[in-house]
C-alpha cells in the first residue's frame, strides 16, 4: 500500500506534526503523550464527512465539494474531546483553525465565536486529492475498536450500521458471526491455513484458538429480534460455556479478530489496546494476526504498551507475506517537557531489528533488573 502522508496542527498536544500511516502504524510510548490524540484527529475528520453524508442525504463518502460540517465533539465514534479550549493548541502558529491534512486533502477545523456553542467544531475540506483511488477515510466502510470494548455478557443488543462490522465496542461482534459465519469467505493472507474451512465462522474458530489457547469455537445464538448470545467451547469442558464464564480476554480479542477478518480491502482498521486482558503469548499471536490482516491490503493503526504486539508484528513482517519489515511504522510518544511532545519514528531493519531503543521504550525489564541486581548487591539493610 501507498504511504499516506498525515499532519495534524493545532490540535490538542500536537503544534505541527508530521507523520507517515504505512500498512501498519504502531503508536506506542508514555501515558498522556498523544497516542489517543493521534487517533482522534483521524475519527473528528471522519465524523465530519459522515456529516457531510447525512447534511446532503447521499452515501458519497467520495465527494470533495463540501464545507461547513458541524461535528460535536462529543460523541460520535466515542470521542469525548469536551470543548473546544480542550482541543486547541494555543502554542501552534495556526490562528483560529486546527488544520490536519491526509494525503492531499486539507482539512480546516474553525474555532466557533465565543458566544456559539463551544462542543461544536466546524469543519472544512480547504482542498482534496484528485485520483482515481478512493483513500480509506473516505470509504464507506471505516473500523474501529475503542479500548473500552464490552466485556461477557449473558446477551447483546447489536446496533443498526451501513455495513457489517464489529460496532466500536464490539456490540455488533455476535451478529456479524451469527448473520455471515457461514457465507462470509476469507481467501487471502488471512486465512488460517490449520483449519480446512476458509468461511468466517471457522476463521475465527482457528485465530481464537491461536491467540487464546485453550478455546475450540465460538457460537452465536439469536436470542430475540437483534440480540445475540455468545456461547464458547473449550478444549477441556463437553458442553459451551456462557461468555460470562469465559473471562475479559476472549470478549475483547473477539471483535479484533472478527473486524481484522472482514475489513474490506484498502479500508482502515484502527485499534486501540489489542493487548487487554490477555497473555503475553496471547499479546504476541495478537500482534502477528494484525499483521497478516495489513499483509491482505488493509490497512491498521494500532495503539499499545505491549512489546508483545510489537514482536508479534515483527514476526509477521518476516513471514512469508506481502508485508515487509518497511511497511511496518513504529511511533514512539514521550513528553520533553510539559509544552512539548515528541513522537519519535523507530524503524525496522530488514531481518526485523529495531533500529532504536530510546529510555522507556519497552526496557522496563531492563530497568528492572539492573535495579534488582543493585538492591541484592546493597543488601536490603546496606549491609
Amino acid at each position: 500500500m501507498q504511504t499516506i502522508n498525515y499532519r495534524i496542527a493545532g490540535f490538542k498536544c500536537f503544534e505541527d506534526k508530521y507523520f507517515e500511516l504505512k500498512d501498519i502504524t504502531v503508536l506506542t510510548g508514555s501515558n498522556g503523550t498523544g497516542k489517543s490524540s493521534f487517533i482522534q484527529a483521524l475519527l473528528l475528520l471522519r465524523s465530519a464527512i459522515e456529516k457531510n453524508c447525512n447534511d446532503s442525504k447521499s452515501t458519497d463518502y467520495t465527494s470533495s465539494n463540501w464545507k461547513n460540517a458541524t461535528v460535536p465533539l462529543n460523541g460520535p465514534y466515542l470521542l469525548s474531546l469536551g470543548t473546544i479550549n480542550d482541543i486547541f493548541n494555543e502554542n501552534t502558529k495556526l490562528i483560529n483553525h486546527i488544520r490536519i491534512e491526509l494525503g492531499q486533502d486539507i482539512f480546516n477545523i474553525d474555532l466557533p465565536r465565543e458566544e456559539e456553542h463551544n462542543e461544536r467544531v466546524v469543519v472544512n475540506l480547504e482542498s482534496a486529492e484528485e485520483r482515481e483511488e478512493i483513500p480509506f477515510w473516505r470509504k464507506q466502510k471505516f473500523y474501529y475498536l475503542h479500548t473500552e470494548r464490552l466485556g461477557p455478557r449473558l446477551g447483546i443488543d447489536s446496533l443498526y450500521t451501513d455495513f457489517p462490522h464489529c460496532h466500536y465496542r464490539g456490540e455488533n461482534t455476535a451478529e456479524v458471526i451469527s448473520k455471515h459465519g457461514l457465507s462470509f469467505k476469507i481467501t487471502d493472507e488471512r486465512e488460517n491455513k490449520s483449519t480446512k474451512s476458509s468461511y468466517l465462522q471457522q476463521q475465527v474458530d482457528s485465530w481464537l484458538a491461536f491467540i487464546c489457547p485453550g478455546t475450540a469455537g465460538v457460537t452465536s445464538i439469536e436470542q430475540d429480534f437483534n440480540r445475540y448470545q455468545i456461547k464458547m467451547r473449550s478444549s477441556a469442558a463437553k458442553s459451551s460455556i456462557l461468555a460470562p464464564n469465559i473471562g475479559f480476554g476472549i470478549s475483547y480479542a473477539l471483535p479484533i479478530i472478527v473486524n481484522g477478518l472482514i475489513a474490506e480491502k484498502d479500508s482502515i482498521f484502527i485499534i486501540e489496546n489489542p493487548e487487554a486482558h490477555l497473555h503475553p503469548k496471547g499479546q504476541s499471536n495478537m500482534g502477528f494476526f494484525l499483521g497478516l490482516v495489513a499483509s491482505s491490503g488493509v490497512r491498521i493503526i494500532v495503539e499499545t504498551h505491549s512489546e508483545h504486539i510489537v514482536n508479534g508484528i515483527r514476526k509477521a513482517s518476516l513471514n512469508e507475506n506481502p508485508l515487509l519489515p518497511e511497511n511496518v511504522g513504529i511511533y514512539f510518544f514521550e513528553e520533553l517537557s510539559k509544552n512539548e511532545n515528541l513522537a519519535r519514528e523507530i524503524k525496522i531493519s530488514k531481518v526485523g531489528d529495531l533500529e532504536s531503543f530510546p529510555r522507556d521504550f519497552f526496557d522496563q525489564v531492563g530497568q528492572d533488573m539492573a535495579e534488582l541486581f543493585k538492591l541484592k548487591r546493597e543488601g536490603r539493610n546496606g549491609g
